[in-house]
This record gives C-alpha cells, structure tokens and sequence, in this order.
C-alpha cells in the first residue's frame, strides 16, 4: 500500500471533508443571494414577476417585469412586483471584499505563525479550530437578521476557511511521499469543486424545498452541521503528523538565526519566476470563474 495506509487515507478524507465545507461555506451566498437579500432587505432592487399573482393569462415567462426600470411603473403593473435583486455594491462587498480581504491576509499570517511555532503548535489543532469557526459562522449565518452580521460572518467564514489549505498541504507533505503526493493534493484539492458544485445543488434546492419553512436559511444551518462533526473528529482523532526531526532542528538553532534564515526563503520564495508565474495564473483562473 505504500503511502495510501488506512491512517493516511483516514487524514486526507477528513481534510478533504472540511475543504469541501469551506467551500459550501464560501460559495453558498452567491447561489442564495436574491431570497437573502429579499429577506435582510439590502442591495439594490428591480422589477420582477409578482410569484402570487394567480391570472392564467399573464405567467413568469411572458411578461415584461424585468424590462421595466422605474419603481412606479413597475408598482403599477398589477402582474409586477419592485423587489430585492439580490444585486448592487452591498451585495458585491458581502460576496467579495469581506471574504478576500480576510482570507488573503490571515491565511498568510497564520501560515507564517504556523511555520514560526511549528515545534510547539499543532496544525491539527489549527485546522480543527479554523473548521470550527468557519461552521459555526455558516451555521450563524442562518440565523442573521441584519447586513452586518451577515458581512462580520463572512469575514469569520473567510478566516476560518483560510486556515484549511496552508495546514493540510503541509500535513499532506508529511503524511505522504514524493511519488504519493500528487495524487494526494489532487484529492485534496476537489475541495475546491466538489464544495462550488454542492453549494449550488443545496443553495438552489434547498432555498426552493423551504425546509422547515425556513426558506435560504436552511442551507446554511445543514452545511454547518457536517463541518462541526469534522472539526470535533480534528480535536478527538488526529495528531500533528510533524516529524520527529523538527523538534530536534528547533532546539539546535538559535531563535535569530532561525527567523532569519526563515525570511531568507520566504522571500525567496515569493520572488521564484515559476512561483510568480503559478500566481498569475491562479488569478487568471479565478477570474474567469
């Protein structure tokens, strides 16, 4: 079996797990935003089909809501309804800038910390905290009544989420060899994929379903639900992979030279072409979508 022993699958099936439900966590606005909105009552609004409006003669498909542009004429036209879009500059910084901006800044942070504390500090520890916070956040996220909280819980979304793959890549570099570790990033990083496409199937389907009458909110709390198992299974299950040989260079080096030589590489890290270049193309990449 090599590298692929039940322990090491066990370890990469939980990470992959908690990815996915950072990535539920993350996307699930995006598919739900109209009925939040709707309901919170930000952003901007349009005209839409009135969904109770009950003459056969006028349906969703054949009318013209959405081609009028002012609130009175829409008002007017008994058929038509001036609603929430689900769309506008609060819905952008709730859908971008809160979560970029955190999860570009405490994923590096906690990284280098990570790295700084790494004889002392377990990364199992970190990523079942990050995972905790990230669920519980969704989980809240149902049950928010006001735009603000709805931006503080995305930010709590984004820097628990920001935790999840800086620590798994690391402890997948530990758990598993050169030959294994491809593949085992590759299953790792369905994450990504598999969390989009499940946060349109349950943001979509389970707004439409209105769960227990709880409409765009149940969505949140059944995506929260599984992410708190996972991170209670980080706290009680898993140990820090780290090899026995960090402790041993940890106390070998002084703490000058070690911070020193540490933001040597990091800055050489960050100034490699081929690094450089992987950059660019992971923001062309999720530009386009």
């Amino acid at each position: 079996m090599g590298d692929w022993t039940l322990k090491n699958s066990y370890y990469l099936t939980l990470m992959t797990s908690a990815y996915i439900i950072g990535e539920i966590a993350h996307f699930l606005i995006n598919t739900t935003g109209r009925e939040v909105a709707r309901d919170v009552h930000f952003g901007d609004k349009s005209c839409f089909f009135n969904e109770t409006y009950n003459d056969p003669s006028e349906n969703k498909s054949n009318n013209n809501c959405s081609e009028i542009k002012e609130q009175k004429e829409c008002s007017g036209t008994e058929y038509c309804s001036w609603e929430y879009s689900g769309l506008g500059i609060e819905y952008q910084i709730l859908a971008g800038p809160a979560f970029v901006a955190v999860f570009s800044v405490s994923g590096v942070l906690i990284s280098v910390l990570s790295d700084k504390l790494k004889a002392s500090v377990s990364r199992v520890l970190l990523v079942g905290i990050g995972t905790a916070v990230f669920s519980t956040a969704c989980l809240l996220m149902g049950f928010a009544d006001s735009y603000w909280q709805l931006v503080l819980l995305r930010m709590l979304i984004a820097a628990g989420e920001s935790v999840c793959r800086p620590m798994c890549g690391a402890m997948i570099a530990d758990l598993f060899s050169p030959k294994s570790r491809g593949v085992a990033n590759g299953v790792f990083s369905w994450g990504v994929y598999v969390g989009f496409g499940m946060a349109f199937v349950l943001g979509i389907n389970g707004t439409n379903a209105d769960i227990a009458g709880y409409g765009w909110r149940a969505p949140y709390i059944i995506a929260a639900v599984p992410g708190l198992v996972i991170a209670t299974l980080f706290f009680l299950t898993l140990n820090d992979p780290k090899p026995d040989s960090i402790q041993t260079l940890q106390r070998s080096t002084s703490p000058t030279a070690d911070s020193r030589t540490y933001f040597q590489k990091l800055v050489k890290s960050f100034t490699n072409p081929a690094l450089l270049l992987l950059l660019v193309a992971a923001m062309a990449r999720h530009t386009a979508g």
